[in-house]
C-alpha cells in the first residue's frame, strides 16, 4: 500500500498511454479547475460558517459581510498553481539532460496534486491544514516519481526537478497576483 502511495507508477504508465490522444491537456486542465474548487469551496464554507464562535480551535476567524474576490482568487490561484508548477517542470526539463516536454510536465503537475485534491475538503475546518500539509508531502513524492517515470529526469535529479519547478511556479503566481487586481 506504502509502495502505491508513495510512487504512483500504473498512474505514469496510464498517463504516458493517453498522452497522444486529443484533449489530454484539456482533461488535465480540467482537473486542475476541479482541484482548486475542491481547495477554495471547503476553504470558503469554514470561513463563512465554522468560526471562531462555533470553536476557538477548529474554526477560522468569523469574516462578516465576507466578499467574493478572495475565493474567486483562492480557486483561480489554487487552480493555477499545478498548471504553473506543470508548465515550469517542463520547460527545466533540458537542465535535467531531457528534451522540453510542456504536455508531460503538465501532467505531472496537476496530477502530482492529486493528493491534495483527495484531503482538500479537510479545510472545511482550521485543523484540516495538517492533514493537506501531510497530502503535500505525498504529492512531493508523485512529482517526483512523475519526474523519472513520465519525463526521464534522472532518480538522483528528480527532487530537485521537483523543488525548483514549485520554487519557479509560485515565483511566477506570486508576480501575476501581484500585478492583476485579484481580490
Amino acid at each position: 500500500m506504502g509502495q502505491v502511495l508513495l510512487e504512483p507508477a500504473q498512474l505514469w504508465e496510464w498517463v504516458a498511454r493517453q498522452r497522444g490522444r486529443s484533449g489530454a491537456v484539456a482533461a488535465l486542465v480540467l482537473v486542475a479547475v476541479l482541484g482548486g474548487l475542491a481547495v477554495a469551496v471547503p476553504t470558503e464554507i469554514g470561513v463563512r460558517a465554522f468560526s471562531t464562535e462555533w470553536n476557538y480551535v477548529a474554526g477560522y476567524t468569523p469574516q462578516p459581510n465576507r466578499g467574493w474576490a478572495p475565493f474567486v482568487t483562492l480557486t483561480l490561484l489554487a487552480t493555477a498553481l499545478p498548471l504553473a508548477q506543470g508548465l515550469v517542470g517542463g520547460c527545466l526539463l533540458p537542465l535535467y539532460g531531457r528534451p522540453r516536454d510542456w504536455a508531460g510536465g503538465l501532467a505531472v503537475g496537476v496530477l502530482g496534486s492529486l493528493p491534495i485534491y483527495a484531503v482538500a475538503p479537510a479545510l472545511i475546518v482550521l485543523p484540516g491544514i495538517l492533514i493537506v500539509c501531510i497530502a503535500f508531502l505525498v504529492s512531493c513524492a508523485w512529482w517526483g516519481s512523475g519526474a523519472r517515470l513520465l519525463l526521464g529526469v534522472p532518480i538522483g535529479e528528480s527532487s530537485d526537478h521537483v523543488v525548483a519547478s514549485i520554487i519557479a511556479g509560485t515565483f511566477l503566481l506570486t508576480l501575476v497576483s501581484a500585478v492583476l487586481p485579484l481580490g
